[in-house]
């Protein structure tokens, strides 16, 4: 069993009752990242995981019907604690070991109403902020230890005067506890539970406490049976592809997103979203299908060459290079019900660990644009240098097994874990545009859940870098292009711009704008 192979990343129980187990690589990027900008008050790539939640009642709303919702959901996300244990565990540094560990503390049987009473007040925050939950999200929000759930009362009138009851759900999560697809999972059955505890109020009954830690979640490597050793082959590969990455930088002009220089401590993080109507939607599926392409590898494509477009043109044309990587969802290649949302509060993804790199011209103050015949040869070259390059990870056999490795090499360095004073890391100036795809979200959140309809649903990480970070998923056959970044080296208007320009280049690479 692959438990057996990894002792030390295995869940034991400690002679306290607390249960515990050493953080993988992957946990260990996310928790020394957040530990390296602790300084600017916030925690780097923490996920906001969001859903807007309504119910159409018979009558008007009433203070008891808005008071059965609000129960219904804290007794969801109590159950979600059973379910998903992992959700109250925190990453913590053992000064006595001197490694990273990830701690989980059932209740007493004693105690278990005190404490549970403790930890819903503590983690089921009901608000009503006088904004929008997308308003809200935008507004620096903290960013709790452990796994939140804010309830906010939106400010929306009309649906009162439906008869719709809705509300905002936000997860908010230090990155080593979940990723973004297990978010939306976890989302998903919240309502699930809710929908069940909105009908029948009082039905779900909490198991014994201390049972649930079988349902405590393995980090990827053991998950994925990820072997502890890498073979000689790999550890020549490893060496391969660090000596091709490094090479792909030298002596070429590494195009980078514009930003604001000045600022040394990043500011808050904000998200933009950019929404395509169904109909163009399914326009742009079969077009994309066409050149045999996913989405993602059509706006990967064109976020390439909307880097190209923003640089600053010279008296010569020049070529620029856009190098790129991809984050893939591992969820399938891990075993059993690991593979599945039974085990949605987890860090299950890796990233490629060979660059993709493409060459660009960067035309003269003095050139002519490119014509749409030119404009649609250069965006269809670089769909196709995209598709190949996911095809290549997609298919590599051995991707999995040398990730932890990159994780491993793309770890900040923390000399003091314990120290509470560690410098903020100078801003990157050569940051990058990556890309995240949900997929059809639909078909990890369902749009209704008896009662409950949910809408709106997506997920994001905290940006506290240069960079900039695209989102792309289909919500009732809509998608949805989302743009994060910080608003110490970004302006709103200028991401804005960035996002419609990917969508111009897309509709123009494809030919739609002719249709």
């Amino acid at each position: 069993m692959a438990e057996n192979r990894y002792p030390n990343l295995t869940w034991q129980q400690t002679s306290l009752g607390r249960w515990d187990r050493e953080v993988d690589e992957a946990e260990r990027f996310y928790t020394l990242l957040a530990k390296s900008c602790e300084g600017s008050g916030r925690m780097f790539f923490a996920i906001t995981g969001f859903v807007s939640v309504s119910v159409q009642t018979a009558d008007s709303i009433t203070e008891e019907v808005a008071k059965r919702l609000e129960e219904a959901l804290r007794s969801a996300w109590l159950r979600l604690r059973y379910d998903y244990p992992t959700i109250a565990s925190q990453v913590k540094y053992d000064e006595h070991e001197k490694v990273w560990k990830k701690l989980y503390t059932p209740f007493y049987e004693d105690d278990v109403e005190v404490q549970t009473k403790e930890w819903l007040g503590k983690t089921f925050v009901p608000i009503n902020p006088g904004v929008s939950g997308l308003d809200w999200c935008n507004s620096d929000p903290p960013a709790p230890k452990v796994p939140t759930l804010f309830v906010i009362t939106p400010t929306d009138t009309k649906s009162l005067e439906d008869n719709v009851l809705r509300r905002d759900l936000v997860i908010r999560s230090p990155h080593d506890t979940m990723d973004g697809i297990g978010t939306l999972q976890l989302l998903n059955n919240l309502l699930a539970h809710a929908a069940q505890a909105y009908e029948n109020p009082g039905a779900w009954k909490p198991p014994p406490p201390g049972s649930e830690f079988r349902n405590l979640s393995p980090p990827i490597r053991v998950a994925a049976s990820i072997p502890p050793i890498l073979s000689l082959k790999l550890q020549q590969d490893l060496q391969d592809l660090i000596a091709g990455n490094a090479a792909l930088r030298q002596e070429v002009d590494v195009l980078s997103v514009p930003f604001k220089s000045g600022p040394t401590v990043p500011g808050k993080h904000q998200r933009i979203a950019l929404e395509i109507p169904a109909s163009d939607t399914a326009r742009l599926l079969s077009a994309s299908k066409s050149l045999g392409a996913t989405i993602t590898h059509i706006y990967h494509a064109a976020i390439a060459i909307a880097v190209r477009d923003f640089q600053k043109a010279g008296p010569r044309a020049r070529t620029g290079r856009y190098i790129t990587y991809s984050l893939i969802n591992e969820r399938p290649k891990c075993n059993g019900d690991y593979s599945t949302s039974k085990h949605a509060a987890a860090v299950y993804h890796s990233v490629s660990g060979n660059h993709l790199a493409i060459d660009l011209t960067i035309p003269s103050d003095t050139d002519e644009a490119m014509n749409e015949e030119q404009a649609r040869e250069e965006f269809r070259a670089v769909v196709q240098q995209m598709k190949s390059y996911y095809h290549s990870i997609r298919d590599s056999p051995d991707n999995l097994a040398l990730s932890p490795s990159f994780w491993s090499m793309g770890t900040p360095h923390v000399p003091d874990p314990t120290s509470t004073n560690i410098p903020i890391p100078p801003p990157n100036n050569t940051p990058s545009v990556s890309i995240s795809s949900m997929g059809v979200v639909d078909k990890i959140i369902r749009p209704q859940h008896g009662a409950l309809k949910a809408d709106n649903p997506w997920v994001t990480g905290e940006e506290l870098g240069t960079g900039l970070g695209l989102f792309l998923g289909t919500w009732k056959g809509n998608l949805n292009l989302s743009a994060a970044y910080n608003d110490a080296w970004h302006d709103k208007e200028t991401v804005e711009e960035f996002v419609k320009h990917c969508q111009d280049v897309v509709w123009k690479g494809l030919a739609l704008n002719e249709e």
